[in-house]
């Protein structure tokens, strides 16, 4: 009978575990049966993936992660807008010799239809090596769930004495208020912020998200 007992809540965390894992999987193939770019963020993984029909293209593990209020960490999301202090610029030169500044433009946001996603494009690449670096390395991302994630590196993270006031009062003190008296969802504000190691990961996952982007969050 003490057998039955606690085998009772194993049983049954283990079929929330297949339950959860199935409706990842059915999540990932609604979107992994086109052939647009999406992505997947394992929070428990600690990972942030870019993909095309199932296949990785881009893995960025991000160092570490917090979150205020309740943010909702399942299911799919669509990137509603995507937020830089100041947004990269492009020179685009126009007929006449003439040179404008443009925002700098992500990876291509859909392919056309009947066709595949070609990941190993040189022209993508040489691209991206070209514009990297003029990507900023803190941004957030605003989801069509309520959603916001901090995206940020630890050498944009360490602001010195001015960086960790202005941290901590966001944090602790903007945070709260603008939950209590700012306009939002019945949920409240939710918000979730990955750092990541290595400064390039950062700019990538900026210069790949474009706004529209389908994923999953696991």
């Amino acid at each position: 009978m003490a057998g039955l007992v606690c085998g009772g809540p194993a049983a049954g965390a283990d079929k929330a575990d297949l339950a959860k894992k199935q409706n990842s999987l059915n999540s990932e193939y609604s979107l992994a049966k086109d052939s647009n770019f999406y992505f997947v963020l394992d929070v428990l993984g600690r990972k942030l993936e870019l993909r095309v029909r199932g296949m990785v293209l881009r893995s960025w593990p991000f160092q570490s992660l917090r979150f205020w209020g309740r943010p909702e960490f399942t299911g799919n999301v669509e990137l509603v807008q995507k937020t830089a202090l100041k947004a990269p610029k492009r020179i685009v030169l126009k007929p006449g010799g003439e040179a404008e500044k443009v925002e700098a433009a992500p990876a291509p946001a859909a392919k056309t239809p009947g066709t595949s996603a070609n990941p190993g494009n040189p022209e993508a690449f040489d691209l991206e090596a070209l514009e990297l670096k003029d990507m900023p390395k803190k941004f957030s991302l605003d989801f069509d769930n309520g959603l916001h994630i901090q995206i940020k590196v630890k050498t944009a993270a360490s602001g010195g004495l001015l960086g960790t006031i202005r941290d901590f009062w966001r944090w602790y003190v903007d945070l709260p208020l603008r939950n209590l008296f700012g306009p939002h969802t019945g949920t409240g504000l939710a918000e979730l912020e990955l750092t990541f190691d290595n400064d390039k990961d950062g700019q990538s996952i900026y210069w790949h998200f474009f706004e529209g982007i389908k994923g999953i969050i696991l």
